[in-house]
């Protein structure tokens, strides 16, 4: 008896495993070329369309939601970290979502420190983005430290980033 033939490779796993490795080249493939493509078109894509249209306190709030989330989907995937570094080196970018921390949805100041907390993990900021931090980090840690108070119980990711991202504007200072 016995049956089963564990090991080979073959079958359905077989397939299932082509199948895996296949999808995830796929998948890295055109990571790379839309991380080329948002390279190349970075001004009108991110500058004139995103932050000039669809996160601008004109732009009406699905479209702000949508665009932030879309925004930080782009920023965090290491494919585009060319344009994540370039994002996050604009002091015109980081007020525009300073702004929108202070939006009265709280589901929009929530995708905002999305974005938010790439500017200050940055260990390369540059000294606007720097002095726009440093001028206003008393604000922002007492403003953070309210910011969706009530998510800290359930959401342990949301208490750590918070939580990180209050002791690294605690301790910057300003290069003399």
């Amino acid at each position: 008896g016995g049956g089963g033939g564990s090991g080979g490779g073959g079958g359905v796993d077989g397939y299932n495993d082509d199948t895996d490795i296949a999808y995830e080249e796929y998948k890295q493939q055109m990571e790379g070329i839309a991380a080329e493509f948002l390279e190349r078109t970075y001004d009108p894509i991110i500058m004139d369309r995103m932050n000039h249209k669809c996160i601008s306190s004109n732009a009406n709030y699905m479209t702000r939601r949508m665009s932030l989330q879309l925004l930080s989907t782009i920023l965090l995937n290491r494919s585009n970290f060319n344009v994540m570094m370039k994002y996050i080196s604009s002091s015109q970018n980081l007020v525009t979502i300073l702004c929108l921390l202070r939006d009265p949805s709280p589901h929009i100041t929530l995708d905002a420190f999305q974005v938010f907390k790439i500017f200050v993990a940055n260990p390369g900021k540059p000294p606007e983005v720097v002095k726009i931090l440093f001028d206003n980090k008393v604000k922002l840690i007492k403003y953070l430290s309210g910011l969706h108070k009530e998510r800290e119980g359930s959401d342990e990711q949301y208490r750590d980033e918070k939580g990180l991202v209050i002791a690294t504007l605690e301790g910057l200072e300003l290069e003399s």
